[in-house]
């Protein structure tokens, strides 16, 4: 059992749609249902800044229920704050324990 403190949504693939006259068709993100999970910060930077761009400079790991699980993006919440949209770096399952860690 995973003590939860927020969700994770996988962003889904979808296929390219072009259109009559050849262009691509800009079509909005759709993200899969929320997922309970629990959210641990490996790193967290507030004050990064890069040629006087200032951004959040952060890495989470996540621990799900055992299940499938395959995504490259992923939004994160955590007690109902948004913490952004993520790729993601490695999925791991953890059979001991009934669980799949994922690093963003």
């Amino acid at each position: 059992m995973i003590i939860t403190n927020g969700t994770i949504s996988a962003k889904e693939k979808q296929s390219g749609v072009i259109s009559e006259n050849g262009y691509p068709v800009e079509q909005p993100e759709l993200w899969s249902q929320p997922v309970p999970c629990r959210i641990t910060t490996i790193k967290g930077n507030k004050l990064a800044d890069t040629s006087g761009n200032k951004y959040v400079d952060a890495s989470y790991n996540i621990l799900i229920e055992l299940q499938s699980f395959e995504a490259e993006q992923v939004r994160l919440m955590r007690f109902g704050k948004d913490l952004g949209t993520f790729s993601v770096r490695w999925i791991e399952p953890l059979n001991a324990v009934n669980a799949i860690k994922i690093t963003v």
